[in-house]
């Protein structure tokens, strides 16, 4: 009788425990997935810092006094200052894919005396993943951007060259610093957002028409 007694009881219990394992593994591999986005999203953070390093350096190298001097004589200052950026993140050890926009702001929105340029650095690249790709996901894309203005000096009238207006120069992942594609565009409207408030703002600042609707 005791017996009987006793298997009774223990007899719900097999139920319990053939519903409790598929939840105990359903819960580890929630936390398995967890713990591996954590650990690729750290791995693309990571990857986010470099690319920000690398083009500060290269926003650096465009400034630099012996490079400025020769950018501001050359005859194509658009090329000699995307081609500075490329050599400047291939240094830096980024790899990735790059886009410059560079403007030249038209003479005739300017004073004599003023020179503006507008420059914008886009860089994309793929980081692949290490746990992430088992559930699919073999890369994790990152992305950063840099606008900036300069303002070539010159005393009283300033010397440009022929042609002005915009150029975009894309320089794909893993290209030699040489191997730039480049295309003109010829409204300032057309790059970047950021490139055109900016600028606006320099010509503005310069004495410039600052309500136009273009350079």
């Amino acid at each position: 009788m005791s017996r009987g007694v006793l298997r009774r009881r223990r007899m719900p219990g097999a139920p319990e425990r053939g519903t409790i394992a598929p939840l105990a593994l359903t819960a580890v591999l929630l936390l398995f997935a967890v713990l591996a986005f954590s650990v690729d999203q750290g791995i693309a953070c990571a990857a986010k810092v470099r690319q920000e390093n690398a083009v500060d350096a290269a926003r650096d190298a465009c400034f630099d006094a012996s490079f400025a001097l020769m950018a501001k004589n050359a005859d194509d200052p658009g090329l000699a200052v995307a081609r500075r950026i490329a050599e400047s993140l291939r240094s830096a050890g980024f790899s990735g894919a790059a886009t410059v926009w560079f403007f030249e702001v038209p003479k005739e929105d300017l004073p004599a005396s003023r020179r503006v340029w507008g420059m914008a650095v886009q860089l994309q690249e793929q980081v692949p993943t290490v746990f992430a790709r088992g559930f699919g996901i073999e890369s994790l894309p990152v992305a950063s951007k840099r606008v900036l203005v300069a303002e070539p000096f010159a005393g009283s009238v300033v010397w440009r060259p022929d042609r002005s207006g915009g150029e975009v120069f894309e320089l794909a992942s893993g290209a030699e610093p040489t191997a730039l594609a480049r295309r003109a565009f010829a409204r300032l409207d057309e790059g970047p957002a950021e490139l055109e408030r900016e600028v606006r703002a320099a010509v503005a600042a310069a004495g410039g028409p600052a309500e136009r609707k273009g350079p």
